[in-house]
């Protein structure tokens, strides 16, 4: 009973999701099938979904189904698939019924010659041979100013058509997705502005670290962390934020775990630039993880098990020490310039070595760590006022006295995120009649600068920066570079893998199958049709640059092949191409296997993956 009222309570959702699914599926089918009528290959069937069929209907020798279970769909292409003799019989059929006199001849002639064999000759014609019969004429009306001169055109056979031919087929359904996305991107850009699409985070365990606090504490998936030392908590940042506050010093956390709510005493490491640092027994320091910093050295660089003896000459006898040390480290602050200051320490180790460390001097300030990663997000907005980047400064205002210059790219201050003018204005505002000094870090031709100052703010408004507007060029031209960090998205991350600034975990817990999809579909979708109607164009283009991929039974692998066959004038057996592609494929079902699992215990733990 519960199950079905909450159906029925989010039906609208539900269908949605459907519609959406049955769209991005339909729209890349669509482009291959398009392609191939163009060319020539004959398409008896058009399916959207899986399972039982609802309802079916013929149009120019193609039967278009509807089945029940919107999570597929296919265009059958004559001759596609090299196991298959469904194209020998029907070739036998036509060759056998239509007089060879019919050719060459137009769609109509051909189409006029069926159809009179069939209506003089009826018992020559089997049952079974109708549909097909009807599937021949359709197709070679398709294409009316063609003229057929073989029986095996007029099949309409996929293998039969030229190399280059077969590559247009296989890239119709990626162009057709980027074509579809780039249109949907452009009418969101018309009504809604330039959409905005950051990472955030919640505070709910996603992962517990080994040999952590947390994992000590007994800390579990889905435990959501609602204060910190009795103070609120509202967003993954913030918990990391208060955490930091007390860095080997014993804090209380308030966790909801189901309907329980939970205080947990727990004591976060020391942590100084991703380098946890733990007291042992015998009050020696000792390294308990590292993050990957430094050189690319890595005997230059701190590893765990090391124990700490020494910072710059100064003996390292317990955590408060250390954590005063690496304090005064780091109140080396920017010049008067603005530029960052890179700040040394020397770590002196029990077996001997001494490391020279060089980074930034906030990178040296102590944070506690209790070894959790919080549940990864995205957010969604529209901007349709002003951007992040500076369009001009006003000559002897504040902002010119702090170092800011037009075309720079300001995206925190104080540590709150800048994504118009508003959000710069309103951060500001919160400052005025303070003494906090302010913090303002940004991107300037592709370099970071961070500008601080510690003279008191006195207005927002009077602060002196314009920032560029939001036109419709720009959401023309962000449509393009959208599409183009996806089909590249691969790559790096692999490569970040490979120089290890990118986690295996945390791929793993982004990561997101048919299930994830459906997830944030269904979450959008109650959140105004703009954001539901972007999330779908950025799953189409992503399901084409997914597609671009050259891995075995995904449409690159088989655009490639094609590629060196037509380059070399040898092709690639259909067969073994068949069996590559079938390993592929096992592959694949694998990985969504995987992270269908992922999803099923993001789901259990009521995670969302937007916000």
């Amino acid at each position: 009973m519960a199950i079905l009222q909450w159906i029925f309570s989010n039906l609208p959702s539900l269908i949605a999701v459907c519609i959406a699914f049955g769209f991005i599926i339909a729209i890349h089918e669509f482009g291959h099938f398009v392609m191939a009528r163009r060319v020539g290959v004959r398409c008896p069937r058009f399916c959207l979904g899986f399972g039982p069929r609802l309802f079916s209907f013929d149009y120019h020798g193609t039967e278009f189904s509807i089945c029940l279970l919107p999570l597929g769909g296919y265009v059958m292409m004559l001759g596609e698939d090299p196991d298959s003799d469904e194209e020998q019989t029907e070739f036998k059929m036509v060759s056998q019924y239509l007089p060879e006199s019919a050719l060459p001849g137009t769609p109509q002639e051909l189409a006029d010659a069926i159809e009179d064999v069939r209506q003089k000759n009826p018992e020559k014609v089997p049952p079974e041979d109708l549909a097909a019969f009807k599937s021949v004429v359709g197709h070679v009306r398709y294409l009316p100013e063609h003229t057929y001169t073989t029986m095996r055109e007029v099949e309409g056979n996929f293998n039969d058509k030229s190399v280059w031919a077969r590559m247009t087929v296989i890239a119709g359904g990626v162009t057709m997705n980027f074509i579809s996305a780039l249109l949907l991107f452009w009418i969101i850009g018309a009504c809604y502005g330039l959409a905005e699409l950051s990472p955030s985070s919640l505070p709910i365990v996603m992962k517990v670290l080994d040999n952590t606090p947390a994992a000590t504490a007994g800390l579990k998936y889905g435990d959501k962390i609602e204060a910190v030392n009795k103070q609120p908590v509202v967003s993954g940042t913030d918990m990391i934020r208060l955490i930091a506050k007390y860095p080997a010093k014993p804090i209380e956390l308030t966790i909801a775990r189901g309907e329980e709510k939970l205080q947990v005493p727990i004591t976060p490491n020391l942590t100084m630039s991703g380098v946890n640092f733990k007291a042992n027994e015998d009050n020696s320091i000792e390294v308990v993880s590292v993050s990957p910093f430094g050189t690319d050295d890595p005997t230059s660089q701190l590893k765990a098990g090391d124990i700490i003896t020494q910072v710059d000459g100064q003996k390292i006898d317990s955590l408060s020490t250390l954590e005063k040390v690496l304090q005064t480290i780091a109140e080396k602050d920017t010049d008067s310039a603005g530029k960052v200051n890179k700040v040394k320490a020397v770590f002196s180790l029990k077996d001997g070595r001494n490391l020279t460390l060089e980074m930034f001097a906030q990178e040296f300030k102590p944070e506690g760590k209790i070894g959790i990663m919080p549940a990864q997000v995205t957010e969604f907005k529209f901007n349709n006022s002003t951007t992040n980047q500076v369009k001009a400064v006003a000559p002897g205002s504040p902002a010119q006295r702090e170092g800011l210059q037009a075309a720079d790219y300001i995206f925190l201050v104080n540590g709150a995120k800048i994504s118009n003018q508003e959000t710069f204005e309103a951060v500001l505002q919160q400052l005025v009649g303070t003494t906090e000094p302010l913090t303002i870090e940004l991107m300037r031709e592709n370099q970071y600068v961070r500008l601080q100052t510690k003279e008191p703010l006195k207005s927002a408004v009077g602060f002196g920066v314009s920032f560029e507007p939001v036109t419709f060029g720009m959401t023309f031209k962000h449509s393009f570079a959208l599409i183009g960090r996806l089909i590249i998205a691969p790559v790096i991350i692999v490569k970040q893998m490979a120089d290890k600034v990118l986690s295996p975990a945390l791929v793993k817990s982004s990561m997101s199958g048919p299930l994830g999809i459906m997830q944030m579909i269904f979450e959008l979708s109650n959140d105004g049709f703009g954001k539901f109607l972007y999330v779908v164009a950025l799953i189409n283009a992503a399901v084409g640059a997914f597609n671009v991929i050259p891995f075995p039974a995904l449409d690159g692998a088989r655009f490639f092949a094609l590629l060196v066959g037509g380059i070399r004038g040898k092709e690639i057996d259909p067969k073994t191409e068949a069996w590559v592609s079938q390993i592929g494929l096992y592959v694949l079902l694998g990985l969504v296997i995987l992270v269908t699992y992922i999803d099923i215990m993001r789901l259990w733990a009521g995670v969302p993956l937007t916000k």
